[in-house]
């Protein structure tokens, strides 16, 4: 199988979460000698504090803070053993305060973190089935991940989609012992709610289906004795085929995560072996202390007074946002609140106003929201006064309203978005305002026969098989075929200065593909081992910069020029309205040159995410004009590889170079092809259509480089390769497909000798270069193609896929 450069998650939020960083909005410490909760200082001004998950300030409460001072005086600072041997003196009484709030046995860990990653391994098995909500919290997915290398099976459904979730259990029930639904009970981004009544019917309904809730939001604040959001919706006591985790942190004041289960068989099974928990250190002291201090307030009348307390300040906002016209995307009777920006620029330019202003607020960021749907998160306390929620809603108003302009976005677009009402009388939209005011054009084209063929093999098409004979070439293969993922739209796109140069050029491809093109290989397996019987099964309509069938630098934009940040925000303006009008899911801008920060910031701001593609491998010396000066232009790795796997085997070979291939030829080539297709899912695409084939074997622009066994060595007369290459207008070669019968792969060498026969024609032609694919790039490297990293920006309107792929594929080592 082709090797090529996955992209990593990691590298993608990194690149998001370091404009904000940047910018001064995340990773900043507090420069305060002393906190109460309603105020921070950072960057040395004082600011109201709408930030934390403290919602009731017990963390400040005096009986809390002197129980941890004591705890310390008594025990120390920590307790260094493993509780397997020797728990801490001041953990027994905190296990019999929180029996006696849950009526439930109870496992205490350092966090909530490491509760998912004690208790999900421990209880179930390879005989279960997990299924996880979409916007369940991070640490249950991570804890999750361990179960897919034990060969559990794991799926995700769509937020709080009941039907989605019992149409999976009706087809997994029989197969499985246990169907294991992970939730939260109160979501830490929209503060919307599980639906637990709802699901406790349904695990009624279904005896296989078992709840794993973690409700580490909605403790405190909720329920009797402040047991939580979960336990206000189950008044006979925590329901049998549950496990809550609830959190002694947030809320509560203290640190620490619960696990409590319906009954003894379950605690014992954890409490005895619970994996990470049976070596992990110990709750600090203080901490117990604290949470000591803190349960004896749960059990008293005082909890519910800060709940009420709580309640009225959190109908106080509600009813103040009523007033305003702000995108609130959920309206809750819990303490967070979620005010869509739409794009990163907007949320970034919000909460930097709002903090230079004297708020603070969250920005809440991809991966916890798709890219589509950044926003600003606002948790109320009890810390915070009615005159400061007066004035959170005052500002907030004030600079939702300058960040709109300031950034081009439109109250329409973020309700767009976020799915929400539009409002009566919507603001005209200021991106459109300001393309007019700075004179740019933009003109975009349905074909390119649209286009002054000059002008385009000018800008673009000299690069690579996109030149403008090249693109009339694609629409006529990717239209009017019988599978709908093999017909294509194109749009062309130039954008103009005021004085009529160009500042950008490029085409993009709106299509049918494959969630999973560019993922791992082995989730791509998996993922066709499903499609055999559900064919589209994840795919969706995408719009791709360039197409799924080129490859290289896409985009020509004149980076000198003071216009080329509005030229690219028109093109993704216009691409964008391509989005709504083909219900396209994502949109990608593929094969970007890699480390360009500038670039990575701009696009990050436009709400793309950054994403590595494999890379692109180029020849560019041609100027040798025999074998040796060939060798001469290699690596001394190269030229070892050239004698060892190339040299001493191409006394086996015919090569033959055709314009055209006979009918049988070339089903026989297009044979090869599908063994390539079928043996290499490192980018997973559809299968071309044949008419693609009969096309491009009565195309001038192409020819193929054909390799047979030699009569002496083989009585297979057939090609046991065909390179499918193309020659621009600019005298580029470009090595686009190959097929190769995989039965002579390895004995002869075939791929080795295909590549070094190719770059032997391009030379040949006197060809400037030759562009060599974006696979293998270890092999061309050894034949004397430069690889070039590349990047994508990627947008999607829901991050479910890729989180679902995420979260539920064991990835396997090639």
């Amino acid at each position: 199988m082709a090797k090529i450069r996955y992209n990593n998650i990691i590298d993608t939020v990194d690149s998001v979460l370091s404009v904000s960083k940047k910018k001064g909005i995340i990773h900043l410490h507090a420069e305060d000698q002393s906190l109460n909760g309603q105020h921070l200082t950072l960057h040395g001004q004082k600011v109201l504090h709408f930030g934390t998950c403290g919602y009731l300030g017990l963390e400040h409460h005096p009986q809390v803070k002197r129980c941890a001072i004591d705890a310390i005086e008594r025990y120390g600072t920590q307790f260094p053993m493993s509780r397997t041997y020797i728990s801490n003196p001041l953990y027994r009484e905190l296990e019999s305060l929180i029996k006696q709030l849950y009526n439930a046995p109870v496992v205490i860990s350092k966090n909530c973190t490491l509760s998912h990653l004690t208790v999900i391994p421990s209880i179930i098995r390879q005989s279960d089935l997990v299924i996880l909500d979409h916007q369940v919290h991070a640490s249950v997915q991570e804890a999750v991940k361990k179960l897919l290398s034990q060969g559990v099976t794991v799926e995700m459904v769509r937020h709080n989609n009941l039907e989605m979730l019992e149409d999976r259990i009706k087809k997994q029930r029989g197969k499985f012992e246990r169907i294991w639904y992970m939730a939260d009970s109160v979501y830490s981004m929209y503060g919307d709610f599980a639906p637990i009544k709802d699901l406790i019917a349904l695990a009624e309904k279904y005896e296989q289906l078992y709840l794993y809730v973690d409700d580490a939001h909605g403790m405190s604040w909720a329920g009797k004795n402040g047991t939580g959001y979960a336990m206000s919706q189950m008044p006979d006591g925590l329901y049998r085929k549950m496990i809550l985790t609830a959190n002694l942190g947030k809320a509560f004041g203290a640190c620490g995560g619960l696990s409590l289960f319906p009954n003894e068989e379950w605690y014992n099974r954890v409490n005895n072996f619970g994996g990470p928990l049976t070596f992990s250190v110990q709750i600090e002291p203080a901490t117990l202390g604290a949470a000591i201090a803190s349960a004896k307030i749960h059990l008293s009348d005082e909890i519910y007074t800060y709940q009420q307390e709580l309640q009225r300040k959190i109908a106080y906002f509600n009813h103040l946002l009523k007033q305003t016209d702000l995108p609130l995307v959920h309206e809750s009777e819990s303490p967070i609140f979620y005010i869509g920006t739409g794009t990163m620029e907007m949320g970034n330019h919000l909460v930097q106003a709002l903090l230079q202003d004297g708020v603070y607020v969250n920005l809440a960021t991809f991966p916890a929201v798709p890219a589509k749907n950044i926003g600003v998160r606002i948790t109320i306390s009890l810390t915070n006064s009615d005159e400061d929620i007066e004035e959170l809603v005052r500002k907030l108003q004030h600079h939702f309203h300058l960040a709109l302009t300031a950034t081009n976005q439109t109250q329409e677009n973020i309700r767009k978005a976020f799915k929400m009402t539009p409002l009566a009388q919507p603001l005209a939209p200021a991106a459109i305002q300001k393309a007019v005011a700075s004179g740019i054009q933009l003109q975009c084209y349905t074909s390119i026969t649209q286009v002054e063929p000059g002008q385009w093999d000018e800008y673009l098409g000299h690069r690579g098989m996109f030149d403008w004979e090249g693109m009339r070439f694609l629409e006529d293969s990717f239209s009017s075929n019988p599978e709908k993922e093999n017909n294509w739209d194109f749009r062309y796109y130039t954008v103009q200065d005021p004085t009529g140069k160009v500042v950008l050029m490029t085409f993009a491809a709106i299509a049918l593909l494959k969630e999973d093109m560019f993922s791992q290989a082995s989730i791509s397996k998996a993922l066709e081992r499903e499609r055999e019987a559900n064919p589209y099964y994840l795919t969706t309509t995408g719009i791709v910069l360039g197409s799924l069938f080129t490859e290289g630098n896409h985009l020509y934009l004149d980076r000198n020029s003071p216009y080329w940040k509005e030229a690219l925000k028109a093109l993704l303006s216009e691409l964008s309205k391509e989005q709504e009008a083909n219900q396209a899911s994502s949109i990608l801008l593929r094969d970007l040159d890699d480390h360009d920060p500038e670039l990575d910031e701009f696009m990050v701001e436009q709400d793309f995410v950054k994403m590595h593609l494999p890379e692109s491998c180029v020849v560019e010396n041609l100027s040798w004009t025999d074998e040796e000066g060939f060798r001469k232009t290699l690596s001394k790795k190269g030229r070892e590889n050239f004698v060892q796997k190339i040299k001493r085997n191409e006394h086996f070979f015919d090569v033959q170079i055709k314009d055209r291939l006979e009918a049988e030829e070339l089903q026989h080539a297009m044979a090869l092809f599908r063994n390539v297709k079928n043996n290499n899912f490192a980018i997973n695409n559809f299968l071309f259509p044949e008419k693609m084939f009969q096309l491009l074997n009565e195309s001038k622009a192409w020819e193929f480089v054909v390799l047979y066994i030699k009569e002496e060595y083989s009585i297979n007369r057939k090609p046991v390769a065909v390179a499918f290459c193309h020659r621009n207008a600019a005298n580029v070669y470009s090595f686009m497909l190959i097929g190769m019968d995989y039965e002579y792969l390895m004995t002869y060498g075939v791929y080795r000798q295909t590549l070094y026969q190719v770059i032997m024609r391009a030379n040949a032609l006197q060809c400037t270069q030759v562009n060599m694919g974006i696979s293998a790039t270890i092999e061309k490297k050894k034949v004397g193609a430069t690889p070039y990293p590349k990047v994508g920006y990627y947008q999607s309107k829901d991050n479910f896929a890729l989180e679902m792929m995420g979260a539920t594929f064991a990835v396997e080592k090639e």
